[in-house]
């Protein structure tokens, strides 16, 4: 196959180039136009996902006191993290159907009415609902902002935007704590009710700014005996899958509920169990559904019923490449290192080192500069080589180093090294975070809109299992530690009742910092150290996850490779003529599977 350079269009709108184009000069300024028009419109609604999320988990403790239900602070965020995370596919769906502005207007009124749910909550099972509602919006905005960027063919606009778009997330992550500090201050409603002049804010901007300019929904024929030239609203509501949605959210939900109950319950309670063996049986179903619909697409008539026709949420086709396996799963560890990064360093900080939670929050900092200097070097590296594996590799690379090197001070109880070893993996989930999203775009550029949702649902689901891992092994590192400590018999008779006592009360272990300030100075000494073996532990058991991705990613593909002219030209023309599948119901293979996809053209 005759390989040619690749192509520099900045287009990211996905329609198809006229024929009689400007000069070049006003053709590319047209396009960065646009592309700036386009990039300022989603400004808004990527800081208000990012705000909230960190805003509400600084708040969470007095939202939750203020409703006298301590005991539920963590379902504040748990509930927000559910919805976010299993509805990434559903939105990817949207997007591909009914496209990217109707998608990204549906996300941000999901938003705003579970803000305003949250912001007038009487009680707490209303603020909880409140949060869920915002989750959901939160996995729309998530999906179609990343989806909406992605569609460009060109490499050079890829990267400036994906890494770019990290990089506000990582502003995001920095203010947000600060802003939520100063906003409970006034009042915890502020905390939800400020979003709902910027989600009317946003709604606006995106209307005036984006209609038009982005890639629109696709007519789908695929009705039996459908002759229209345009379908219906109703059509495409009908079209969307809605059983694999359904097998989906309920599996993943279910799951992650398990992880997130099982360092609590020692992985052993009823809850635990049946939460993991229903999840998993759900989501098994839900990939047998998917195959069952691809098989009987391949194969339909007229006669075929019209569940059987619907959207697949999920081609399984697109993980028949090992890039895209490897794209997914250097995700799933990005998520990993983030979550765990951002508790567990504070567990240290605050417990270990001593330090109050203001100056404890203030060393997490560390790592976002990080986040952002890898997000300008992915930026630098993918314009000179126009390839995003050479960010992915060093970035991929620094992960495991940098989690030796972290566990390592923590053993040596060094909080300056401990701030410097966490922007160093900052800048490798930075230069991680944005490539991966320029690769698995080129991967599969028939589905642009699931694989962007993929990997955000991996990253979410790495992050979740990296911090049920890490609690687990923490919690038994620290009970270790402090039981080899009594049989040691180095301590005084009071200091030895104390421990004693502390590990034998409800929960077997420190409950708060409080309990841990009452107790003698030596058995003080004994919980600290047992923490700081227990939390470099921890990240210890992260490096195998790390480890795996870093040469796993050394033998990630060329997307100047994929560059195929034909392929290229063929996609555009489906992508012009896709208002026209479906007319002729003779069953071909071929043409089902095309109008069974999402085609979004190489321009």
């Amino acid at each position: 196959m005759t390989r040619i350079p690749f192509r520099k269009s900045t287009d990211i709108t996905g329609a198809k180039e006229p024929k009689e184009t400007l000069s070049g000069s006003a053709e590319s300024k047209e396009a960065r136009i646009k592309n700036i028009r386009i990039f300022v419109a989603l400004l808004l609604p990527v800081f208000l996902e990012t705000l909230d999320y960190t805003v509400v988990a600084t708040a969470q403790s007095r939202i939750a006191s203020d409703f006298d239900a301590l005991s539920l602070q963590s379902w504040v965020g748990t509930s927000y993290l559910l919805t976010s995370a299993v509805f990434l596919p559903f939105f990817a769906s949207i997007a591909d159907v009914f496209g990217r502005h109707f998608g990204l207007q549906f996300s941000l009124l999901w938003f705003l009415v579970g803000s305003a749910i949250s912001t007038g909550a009487q009680n707490m099972i209303t603020m909880l609902v409140g949060r869920g509602v915002a989750g959901v919006g939160a996995a729309g905005l998530l999906t179609v902002v990343r989806t909406i960027m992605a569609d460009s063919s060109s490499i050079s606009a890829n990267n400036w935007q994906q890494s770019g778009l990290f990089f506000l997330y990582a502003v995001g992550f920095s203010v947000g704590p600060v802003i939520g500090g100063y906003l409970i201050d006034v009042n915890f409603r502020w905390v939800f009710a400020i979003n709902l002049p910027a989600a009317v804010v946003a709604m606006l901007s995106c209307a005036i700014l984006l209609r038009g300019q982005v890639k629109k929904g696709k007519p789908l024929q695929q009705l039996p005996n459908s002759s229209k030239d345009r379908s219906t609203f109703i059509q495409k509501v009908l079209l969307l899958d809605w059983i694999g949605m359904l097998f989906f959210i309920l599996g993943g939900i279910l799951i992650l509920l398990a992880f997130n109950w099982g360092p609590d319950d020692g992985w052993n309670t009823a809850r635990v169990i049946v939460s993991l063996v229903v999840g998993v049986g759900l989501l098994s179903l839900f990939l047998f559904w998917e195959d069952r619909l691809r098989r009987i697409q391949l194969k339909s008539t007229s006669s075929t019923p019209t569940v059987f026709l619907a959207f697949r949420m999920l081609p399984l086709e697109i993980f028949r490449t090992f890039d895209m396996c490897v794209v997914q799963y250097c995700c799933f560890v990005s998520g990993i290192v983030m979550f765990v990064m951002f508790y567990f360093v504070a567990i240290f900080a605050v417990i270990v080192t001593g330090l109050p939670a203001a100056q404890a929050g203030i060393q997490l900092l560390y790592f976002a500069p990080g986040m952002g200097g890898g997000s300008w070097l992915t930026i630098a590296i993918i314009k000179r080589t126009k390839e995003p594996k050479f960010s992915i590799i060093p970035g991929s690379v620094l992960l495991p180093v940098s989690l030796g090197l972290i566990q390592m001070a923590m053993k040596q109880k060094n909080q300056g090294m401990v701030n410097g070893f966490m922007a160093m993996a900052g800048v490798g989930v930075g230069m991680t975070a944005g490539s991966l999203a320029v690769q698995g775009r080129f991967i599969e550029p028939d589905h642009i809109a699931i694989v962007s949702a993929l990997m955000l649902f991996f990253r979410t689901l790495g992050g979740t299992v990296g911090l049920a891992q890490c609690f687990t092994v923490m919690d038994s590192k620290v009970k270790s530690y402090v039981f080899d400590q009594i049989q040691a018999g180095a301590l005084s008779p009071s200091d030895l009742a104390a421990l004693v006592s502390l590990y034998s009360s409800q929960g077997g272990g420190l409950s708060s910092l409080t309990s841990l300030d009452g107790l003698p100075s030596d058995v003080q000494t004994i919980i600290r150290d047992a923490y700081r073996y227990g939390v470099a532990w921890s990240f210890v058991s992260l490096i195998p996850w790390a480890g795996i991705a870093a040469p796993m990613s050394f033998f990630l593909t060329s997307i100047k490779k994929k560059d195929d002219p034909k392929e290229t030209q063929g996609r555009e023309e489906a992508d012009h003529d896709e208002g026209r599948l479906g007319d002729d119901n003779t069953g071909s293979a071929e043409r089902i599977e095309m109008t069974s996809r999402t085609h979004s053209a190489f321009h």
